[in-house]
């Protein structure tokens, strides 16, 4: 009898188990990789030849991102997280008497933290609504009279959609000031037939939750060589060993075999991250025609004027490749509906990532005034999951509901 007991509770233990996973059907993100993906993986590791950490790979990966994004050089990095970190200590390296960093008030903290860290003072500009992007109005009337001061302005592509690729531009000519792009969330989007991350020093994230996985991974993207010579070392606990011709940086008073440049930081990727990586890019069209397919679907079902989606068509020789479907709604309690509704029906959301992050407990010191756009992004918005296991009907039933809500 105890037999049997015993084999009735882990039946209803499983079954409560199968429960739980089948409840949540629409994730953020689902996994990229097949079984054929998950037996290469495995030959990976059985070939006693192949490198676990940063080598041939690496390089590999390195070469077929630079090659897509446009660009002079890739540096593959931990994370997305640590390529932001590289670009604040490579400001803080070599911008000495320019002490501040402007940044938007709706991002992530990793994109704000490093340089707050490396000592810059953070100046945060409001975000326009149309965009998810720094509102270069006031950008440019911050500009006028503090340019001299600034460092670098960091731009975030918010969930895929791209910020004004010309107006910047103009900006940092107009003004001599460093634009950089945080572009973690928006690898495939492209301007001109160009990707964003092209037009200016930028990272990505190659984490699992983005648009191209490889686990955990970050890339930083420059046409510059200095740049990328400090990066390479900075990477690498600041070893002049990193570089294909290190004589220039060379210190007759130390092995060249460890010979520090710079205070660097062990912020390296592995073989096997870049060997997953790979396995992924070569879908990376597949996944982009996909995501926009997904939504536009979504976003031509809704007819409400209760709440407001980005229209990705919408800008002339802008393509962009959402990472998610964020929605706006014109109250709170709107949003809170669509909430329950996503939680009682198995649909992860999110808050539209940091809302206002000068109300974060770690950024309160600087909150020094208002913010109007991120705050109704705050308290007013919501986003939930776009890959290319999306179901059609899934967005049929979301969409009804959401066309249902007044």
């Amino acid at each position: 009898m105890k037999c049997i007991h015993a084999c009735i509770y882990m039946l209803n233990k499983g079954m409560t188990l199968i429960s739980l996973c089948m409840k949540l059907k629409w994730k953020l993100n689902e996994s990229n990789f097949t079984w054929l993906d998950r037996l290469k993986l495995c030959k990976f590791f059985l070939n006693k030849n192949n490198f676990w950490t940063m080598s041939n790979y690496v390089a590999e990966y390195e070469t077929a991102m630079k090659q897509y994004v446009g660009v002079k050089h890739a540096v593959y990095v931990s994370s997305g997280s640590a390529a932001n970190t590289l670009l604040a200590m490579y400001l803080k390296d070599n911008c000495k008497n320019k002490g501040i960093v402007v940044l938007p008030s709706t991002t992530w903290i990793t994109s704000v933290a490093p340089f707050i860290r490396e000592g810059f003072k953070p100046v945060f500009i409001d975000i326009e609504l149309h965009d998810l992007s720094m509102s270069l109005i006031d950008l440019e009337e911050y500009l006028k009279y503090n340019n001299r001061d600034v460092a670098a302005v960091f731009v975030t592509s918010l969930l895929g959609f791209s910020p004004n690729i010309v107006k910047l531009k103009e900006i940092e000519l107009k003004y001599e000031v460093r634009v950089m792009l945080d572009n973690c969330e928006s690898t495939f989007s492209t301007y001109n037939n160009k990707n964003i991350s092209s037009y200016f020093t930028s990272t990505t994230s190659t984490y699992f939750g983005h648009l191209t996985q490889s686990v955990e991974g970050g890339f930083i993207f420059t046409n510059n060589d200095e740049e990328y010579e400090y990066f390479l070392m900075a990477r690498n606990h600041g070893m002049t060993r990193s570089l294909v011709n290190s004589k220039k940086y060379e210190n007759p008073d130390v092995d060249s075999r460890f010979d520090f440049n710079i205070l660097g930081n062990n912020l390296r990727n592995t073989n096997i991250n870049a060997y997953i990586g790979l396995l992924d890019f070569k879908r990376i069209n597949q996944y982009s025609n996909k995501r926009v397919g997904l939504y536009k679907e979504f976003y031509k079902r809704v007819n409400n004027s209760n709440l407001m989606l980005w229209n990705i068509g919408q800008i002339q020789n802008y393509i962009d490749v959402p990472f998610s479907i964020p929605i706006l709604f014109v109250s709170t309690e709107l949003r809170d509906t669509f909430q329950r509704y996503c939680n009682e029906n198995g649909i992860e959301n999110r808050p539209i990532v940091s809302g206002n992050i000068l109300r974060q407990t770690c950024l309160k010191q600087y909150f020094t005034q208002h913010f109007n756009n991120s705050d109704t992004l705050h308290y007013n918005g919501l986003y939930i999951g776009l890959h290319s296991k999306v179901k059609l009907k899934d967005i049929e039933q979301v969409t009804a509901f959401l066309n249902s809500l007044k």
